[in-house]
């Protein structure tokens, strides 16, 4: 059985402890929309097996998707389920108060391992209930924590296995240079399985020094890198353009990924443009993240309101592979975040000024094919070979699924239905 859904999200059949569906064999949808062509997709052996139309029966289910839009399944690539659904445990923030991360950092000392667990798989369920087949989150890992963040990561990525793909990022939010033990703690969490190193300049005085410790481990230990950088509207501080020349001259072109870049927006456009074109050259990912961006920045500035965004198009438009992401949900970061990706390019094409047909009609890649390049996925796309993770929304085109928000009818892993979600309604009228 699978988790069935209706329009609020709420599970209204499911055994107690599972999400997914036990159903085996082949997989046959029907008359869907692939690249704007109503298209049969046959699925065999948890794999893209034939795309065309009229396809004959493969011998197992078949599902009637005619006239939906079909889609490789949503990526999340930058996302921290471990502080997830705290924001009832503080106060939010205001003008002249706490940030954020020292909000955060009180409560993490609070954490266990159970207690991050619970609110960790909730937020991979809701997750997977809104198309996501793949995420790569981010584990936090200090003094305040410890490693109680791994252990409940850990459990969850071996329960989901199969179901939802959980890539892990030994991730330092404190800084790396204020204690003793941080270090040591990133250099345990790589070998107990985490794939990825994430650093965070910003939190140590010394930023170049903190982007030169994680290249060193990062080649030591084989991994790609996540640096959370450039959250700044003090162009004084801007570190992409270094971690661009550390990628070049370490040889680890497009291992690298950049959450934020916020400070992209308040450069001058002939200096952005340079720092820009060296972020295409290093092949360097970038990671919007524009719900925490929207709520978090400015808030001390009684001149303007600065956003915070990075600039999208320009990005795009030079070449540097651009995605979107959720970041926090329901925190001190963001206490309205939601792990919907289709959420978050309706977001983005508000705040990044991408609302014409041209462009939302390339913003759903900001959610599939883009981060999936980032996190390095293989076997990733809608075509024969490709793995069979898939998502149906209930929209002919990319800007009506955005638009309307459409419902995601079915999520597919592996060739199997792991969600199917429902929306119904009833209109009265009186005469």
């Amino acid at each position: 059985m699978c988790w069935t859904y209706h329009a609020r999200g709420v599970p209204v059949k499911a055994p107690p402890k599972a999400i997914y569906c036990a159903r085996m064999g082949d997989l046959l949808l029907r008359q869907g929309l692939v690249d704007g062509r109503r298209q049969d997709v046959a699925l065999r052996d948890g794999r893209i097996w034939r795309i065309g139309p009229a396809l004959d029966p493969t011998g197992g289910e078949t599902l009637d998707v005619e006239d939906k839009l079909v889609l490789p399944g949503f990526v999340e690539s930058h996302i921290h389920p471990d502080k997830a659904f705290i924001a009832d445990r503080t106060r939010g923030l205001a003008p002249g108060g706490p940030t954020p991360q020292t909000l955060v950092a009180e409560l993490k000392k609070t954490f266990t391992v159970d207690d991050i667990y619970r609110r960790a798989r909730r937020v991979l369920e809701v997750a997977l209930r809104h198309g996501c087949t793949t995420m790569r989150a981010h584990v936090e890992i200090d003094a305040y924590v410890g490693l109680r963040g791994v252990e409940a990561l850990l459990r969850l990525r071996a329960e989901l296995a199969g179901v939802l793909d959980l890539r892990l990022i030994a991730f330092a939010q404190e800084g790396i240079f204020r204690d003793g033990v941080t270090q040591d703690l990133l250099r345990e969490a790589l070998k107990t399985g985490l794939e990825v190193l994430g650093g965070c300049p910003y939190m140590d005085e010394d930023e170049r020094r903190h982007i030169d410790w994680f290249f060193d481990l990062a080649e030591a230990s084989g991994v790609p890198l996540d640096f959370h950088a450039d959250s700044s509207d003090d162009p004084s501080r801007l570190t992409c353009d270094y971690i661009a020349e550390q990628t070049i001259a370490r040889g680890l072109q497009g291992r690298v990924t950049l959450g934020h870049l916020s400070t992209l927006d308040v450069l001058e456009p002939e200096h952005r443009a340079r720092v820009i074109d060296r972020l295409r050259e290093a092949r360097l990912h970038v990671i919007s993240l524009p719900a925490t961006e929207l709520h978090v920045k400015a808030r001390d500035d009684a001149r303007r309101t600065w956003r915070g965004v990075t600039r999208l198009h320009e990005l795009r438009a030079a070449g540097v592979n651009v995605a979107l992401s959720t970041n926090n949900v329901v925190n001190p970061f963001t206490p309205y975040g939601h792990p919907d990706l289709l959420r978050q390019a309706l977001v983005a094409a508000m705040a990044a000024h991408l609302g014409n047909l041209e462009q939302m009609g390339w913003l759903l890649e900001l959610i599939t094919v883009n981060p999936a390049r980032a996190i390095g996925l293989e076997g990733y796309g809608l075509a024969p070979g490709c793995r069979a993770d898939l998502v149906v929304l209930d929209a002919r085109d990319p800007a009506q699924a955005i638009t309307e928000q459409a419902e995601k009818l079915f999520v597919i892993k592996g060739g199997r239905i792991v969600a199917r979600n429902t929306r119904t309604s009833e209109l009265v009228t009186r005469a």
